[in-house]
């Protein structure tokens, strides 16, 4: 997944859920493999590690990364729970 890919997926998560009034459609998580994550620079994603607690976020959402996890962006529903605690969306930078 390139930035775009990943900006516009959060945008229409974002759009969804403002249309179905339901949090639950709001973006979650951003997923990578470990594998995908290792070659990727600070330009591809300029990513924050807020703090221990709250995780490396892009544009307020979790980033998570593991050899077991697949390049996706997921809402608030398929996440099960794993993104929290959920920021608001940032907006593009």
């Amino acid at each position: 997944m390139k930035r775009e890919d990943i900006d516009h997926l959060l945008d229409i998560m974002a759009k969804e859920a403002a249309e179905k009034s339901d949090s639950a459609y709001l973006p979650g998580a951003i997923t990578f493999n470990s594998d995908t994550w290792v070659k990727m620079s600070k330009n591809d994603l300029p990513t924050t590690c807020v703090s221990i607690g709250v995780g490396i976020r892009f544009r307020g959402i979790q980033v998570l990364i593991s050899s077991t996890r697949e390049d996706k962006v997921l809402n608030r529903a398929e996440d099960g729970g794993q993104g929290g605690p959920y920021f608001d969306l940032e907006p593009r930078g």
